[in-house]
């Protein structure tokens, strides 16, 4: 139930619908439950007693009420769909919102896959909820009350006969229903395995066929096909036979019923409209126990994907922004790391303590071994992960205290494996300012050398560049993420080993443009290039989350022994040999 109150603001949004959709239940369940009082009438008041005076308009009654029912029933189907589709776009849009949301941390232990099932699938299953099948069990709970209670009124021994067939539906339930939830979990932990892989392999396509994955892929996909189906399978069939179960009870006790009726009768204890009558308010009751019964599973599958949606929307950021933060004010760009402590687990800490100031308008190369912490320090510059302790400064203004939205603002980021979107040049290029001149954003791509390609192509900017970018070689890729970062015209400029993937024409034309974007702007550059790490105004040497050399390239080589000067001669080893 906690989850369900989880969705009723979703629900107050749309009330007037739902309102509607109320009162029109209740006209339709009032029309259904009074057919057969109408048809008692029938037969003791009218057929038994002679009175055909009345037959016209009895008759009239009931030909009219099945057809006034039917069209309230389907109008109010519409509006109830209305409302359920709003309401699923509504609990869309704030879970997507929400997973943008989330902290680094949350992203890391949870697969794009299992989050875009839980976005579409599990959302989608929620519409079961608020659905026309839903007003359906609601309108079968009034008529299986007003029922009950009417064959309670009418004959209480067949009332009696009703309730045990009932109380056998309630065995029944309790059989099924923990296989079917048990299920229905399992099958949907195998669909987040089964998106999360398919998502890995699509965007990996060229290294399937690149090792000729393809049959292994395929039998893996099947293999893991065949176990999500056997696990739906077995919920359905569970669903199967709880109906199946459920029908037989209804079937034996509607017999029974009718039996004992007609015994009533002939002892003249009850009239044959009395008996017609209960033997519709007994199916009244049994029709809506067999589809309560059968709703049950899918219901049961539901609240599975609820509580999955639920969980998303009530995760709380780790990395939040401070309530009423004020912006952060882009001045000059000096970056101070005071003091800071950090460690993705409190069991391994990786900065103990670690200093560093970056004066405005410099540019700072972070070298060291594989898993030293130079990217963490850029990450956590962006508060992406909260420091334990110390402080991180920008212009003397402390970024866990300002908003994040403004924080980030201030950043343009390269990374090693170049991000480009299904879309145009233009739109990739403009994803940090979507409505740039079209002037900017030309001089964007100039300035990371795709002008010259841009122009040969017939569409130009307009040009789309395919799925994840699979029209462009990696370079071109990650020149279009270097004119992204250009256009946003950042107060603060990272690039995580920006070049790597560059061959060296284009990483030499690339370097000239940067040094122009560079001039002037704070940089933080990690790169393993000698051409990136002599020409920086500041090196940084770390080796497990410490600091141990710190200053320029000529300083650094003078240090007899120095960590970077035996950095130094193992790239230049790797330069020579590749170039033999």
């Amino acid at each position: 139930m906690d989850m369900l109150k989880r969705l009723l603001p979703y629900l107050r949004n749309h009330s007037k619908r739902l309102t509607i959709g109320l009162l029109g239940m209740g006209v339709f369940t009032a029309l259904t439950l009074a057919q057969p009082l109408f048809m008692r009438y029938l037969f003791n008041d009218v057929v038994e007693v002679g009175r055909w005076d009345l037959l016209p308009a009895v008759v009239l009654l009931i030909a009219a009420a099945p057809f006034v029912a039917s069209a309230v029933q389907f109008l109010n189907h519409r509006i109830i769909m209305r409302a359920g589709y709003g309401l699923i776009s509504d609990v869309r849009l704030d879970m997507y919102e929400r997973i943008l949301g989330l902290s680094m941390k949350y992203h890391q232990d949870n697969s794009s896959g299992v989050l875009v099932n839980r976005l579409m699938d599990d959302v989608s299953m929620i519409q079961r909820l608020i659905t026309g099948d839903t007003v359906t069990l609601f309108i079968d709970l009034i008529i299986f009350g007003v029922s009950m209670g009417v064959v309670f009124t009418i004959a209480p021994v067949l009332g009696l006969v009703l309730f045990v067939t009932l109380v056998l539906y309630v065995f029944a339930y309790r059989s099924f229903a923990s296989r079917i939830r048990a299920r229905s979990t399992s099958y949907r932990r195998m669909q987040d395995t089964i998106s999360e892989r398919l998502q890995e392999t699509i965007a990996g396509v060229r290294h399937v066929r690149i090792y000729n994955r393809e049959l292994l892929e395929n039998t893996s996909f099947v293999v893991r096909t065949e176990q999500s189906l056997d696990h739906a399978m077995h919920s359905r069939l569970s669903s199967v036979g709880l109906g199946t179960a459920c029908t037989l009870i209804a079937g034996y006790g509607s017999a029974a019923v009718m039996i004992i009726g007609l015994i009533q009768v002939l002892q003249g204890n009850l009239q044959y409209g009395d008996v017609f009558a209960v033997n519709n308010f007994v199916w009244m009751a049994l029709n809506p126990a067999i589809r309560i019964t059968n709703m049950a599973g899918q219901l049961t599958e539901t609240f599975v994907s609820v509580r999955r949606v639920v969980e998303v929307l009530d995760e709380v950021p780790s990395v939040p922004s401070a309530p009423n933060a004020p912006d952060l004010v882009r001045d000059e760009g000096v970056v101070e790391f005071d003091n800071v402590h950090f460690a993705y687990t409190p069991d391994n800490p990786l900065y103990r303590g670690l200093n560093l100031t970056v004066p405005a308008g410099s540019t700072v190369a972070l070298v060291g071994h594989t898993g030293c912490g130079k990217t963490t320090l850029t990450t956590l510059l962006m508060r992406h992960w909260d420091i334990q302790g110390g402080q991180i400064r920008i212009d003397g203004q402390d970024i866990s205290t300002v908003n994040l939205r403004s924080l980030r603002r201030t950043f343009g980021v390269v990374l090693q494996d170049p991000v480009v979107f299904d879309g145009t040049f233009r739109e990739n290029i403009a994803y940090g300012w979507h409505d740039a001149p079209e002037h900017l954003i030309a001089e964007a791509a100039r300035a990371a050398e795709l002008g010259d390609l841009v122009a040969r192509l017939p569409d130009g900017y307009d040009t789309i560049i395919g799925t994840h970018g699979v029209k462009l070689s990696v370079g071109e890729k990650q020149r279009v993420s270097i004119a992204r970062a250009i256009l946003k015209d950042p107060l603060i400029l990272i690039m995580d080993e920006a070049t790597s993937s560059l061959d060296s024409e284009s990483e030499a034309l690339i370097q000239r443009a940067l040094e122009r974007v560079l001039r002037g702007r704070t940089s933080f550059v990690v790169a393993h290039r000698l051409s990136t790490i002599t020409k920086a105004d500041m090196i940084v040497v770390m080796d497990s989350g410490a600091i141990i050399e710190q200053g320029r390239h000529e300083e650094l080589l003078r240090i007899p022994g120095g960590h970077y000067r035996g950095l130094y001669e193992e790239l230049q080893g790797q330069v020579k040999e590749s170039t033999t």
